[in-house]
């Protein structure tokens, strides 16, 4: 038993850096582009500007997409990319992301659903996020929130 516990670990954790290197790897414009998605999620759920209860989320988002932001210049770094980022056109950011790979793609809908979670309004959120799918043609399941 201990060796299967032990090969999930390692399986798990060798997932966890796939994905970080995956992330990292990223052009500067694409992950723009994320981060303009997820700006759009917040605005369109919370119906207002982002504020400061959005720092959690924005920080959940620079560390998914490879800034420490526990040392100084990854969350300068960070900053200056979220900053780059609400100035992003929605749509072109919306045509960049629909182009990218799909295990990107997957990992986008895995950090807004994530979001999705992170604050209020989670209903509204899954709603605006499935339709963030759609329009990056990322694959999903539509959830049913009427139950």
């Amino acid at each position: 038993m201990t060796d299967f516990y032990k090969n999930l670990m390692n399986s798990i954790n060798s997932e966890k850096e796939r994905n970080a290197k995956m992330m990292g790897a990223l052009r500067i414009e694409d992950k723009a582009a994320i981060l303009q998605l997820v700006c759009q999620l917040i605005i369109s759920a919370d119906g207002g500007m982002i504020e400061e209860r959005d720092d959690c989320v924005v920080d959940y988002v620079l560390k998914e997409l490879g800034y420490d932001t526990d040392t100084s210049s990854g969350a300068t770094d960070g900053n200056l990319l979220w900053n780059r980022a609400t100035e992003f056109n929605p749509f072109e950011a919306f045509q960049i992301v629909s182009e990218l790979d799909r295990d990107v793609k997957n990992m986008v809908k895995t950090i807004l659903l994530q979001i999705c979670k992170m604050g209020g309004n989670f209903v509204n959120r899954v709603d605006i996020a499935q339709q963030i799918f759609q329009r990056t043609n990322i694959e999903y399941y539509p959830v049913d929130l009427t139950l």
